[in-house]
């Protein structure tokens, strides 16, 4: 009789404890994992409601707090020491855990499981956002020394990657997040209406996303303006906040220009500003269009989730929105950075009841049939299995 196999324990490293994008991806990954063969523990850098949600969806979650600085901080000796001391605090708590496989999406991550990649563990990069300036450069040398698999969460990635790497060509699989659909129907569609006191019969176009130099605010604040010159019934939301911005700083002061340039149109009576939120299933059940305008989005979780409500989207042609999306069958998308299409499309939208139906059929039987949470994370036991 065969002795029954135990899990190979997974160590996933995130170094934020607040809920964007990459780390919902994380949640929904650990959440679909066949945990009879692969059991995951999520170490965090800072505490945050994503350590209680971890938990809620009954995955080990703790806290090993470590500073997470700008990539160039690292050249000041007193940064690099700190990081260097929580590297070897992370390795003592792999093998603690005895973990074979470890899991990062940050290039910092890479650098932190440095020690522990050298004492046996077989790290998965998982490319969430490649970036520029000393992002890829890190990236080529780091991941070299550590990864023993890379991964991208879109093909947009990993073209900007072989583009501009010299030893990661080839090496790297795309594998797009998914997520559980059913956890974004059926939304209480007045209660975010409610909180910006919207008058029964307003349309409300939205876009959900931190504030950040590529993600477009301005685009979709210079659409807006058009669009309201033909529309009165229509009101905008940007809904994000300063996410994470102690240790991004320059987050917080793109939100700030981003409010001058909304002063500066004559917009702050018809477009609303909103923090951060978790509950995105509620902000996005009060919207009658999701946006996401960026200049190559990674991925675009908020794509899925708007598609999962029910909600048509509309996208700029660029990045992973571009793999989601059908073009006219399951969203719309428009040349990225142009703010006349972006407007043209609304108003396609907005004046068409019929084709936002169904658009948003589409979607989300689109999220059902290619984006579920089961299929993202069987595609990467895959890889876990080949490095266990």
């Amino acid at each position: 009789m065969r002795e029954p196999v135990s899990p190979v324990p997974v160590l996933c490293l995130s170094l934020y404890g607040s809920v964007g994008g990459a780390e919902r991806a994380l949640l929904e990954l650990v959440s679909g994992l066949d945990r009879s063969r692969f059991e995951a523990h999520v170490v965090l850098g800072e505490a945050g409601p994503l350590g209680p949600a971890l938990r809620e969806a009954g995955i080990d979650a703790q806290v090993e707090a470590f500073p997470a600085p700008p990539l160039h901080r690292l050249l000041l000796p007193w940064v690099a020491l700190r990081e260097a001391l929580a590297a070897f605090r992370l390795r003592r708590r792999a093998r603690a855990m005895r973990a074979r496989i470890l899991h990062c999406g940050d290039v910092l991550g890479l650098l932190l499981l440095l020690p522990s990649a050298w004492g046996g563990a077989r790290v998965v990069y998982q490319i969430n956002y490649l970036g520029r300036g000393p992002r890829p450069l890190a990236l080529n040398l780091l991941a070299l020394l550590t990864a023993a698999e890379v991964v991208a969460v879109s093909a947009d990635q990993r073209r900007l990657l072989e583009g501009g790497t010299f030893g990661l060509r080839g090496r790297t699989r795309v594998i797009h997040p998914g997520i559980d659909p059913r956890a974004y129907e059926g939304g209480d569609r007045g209660a975010v209406r409610g909180e910006l006191g919207l008058a029964e019969g307003t349309r409300l176009v939205g876009m959900v996303s931190r504030f950040d130099a590529w993600k477009g605010h301005d685009v979709f604040l210079a659409a807006a303006a058009r669009v309201l010159r033909q529309r009165g019934d229509v009101r905008f939301v940007m809904v994000g906040g300063a996410l994470n911005a102690s240790q991004l700083p320059h987050v917080a002061r793109r939100r700030a220009a981003v409010l001058e340039g909304l002063r500066a149109l004559g917009l702050e009576s018809a477009v609303a500003v909103m923090d951060h939120r978790e509950d995105v299933a509620r902000v996005l059940a009060a919207l009658d269009v999701l946006v996401c305008p960026s200049d190559h989005e990674p991925f675009g979780m908020i794509v899925l989730e708007a598609l999962a409500a029910g909600r048509p989207v509309v996208a700029s042609d660029s990045g992973g929105p571009s793999e989601i999306l059908e073009h006219g069958r399951s969203g719309l998308l428009f040349p990225t950075g142009d703010a006349d299409a972006l407007a043209a499309a609304l108003l396609q939208v907005l004046d068409d009841p019929a084709l936002a139906r169904s658009l948003a059929d589409a979607g989300r039987a689109r999220v059902r049939e290619a984006f579920g949470r089961e299929r993202y994370a069987r595609e990467m036991q895959e890889v876990y299995a080949r490095l266990a």
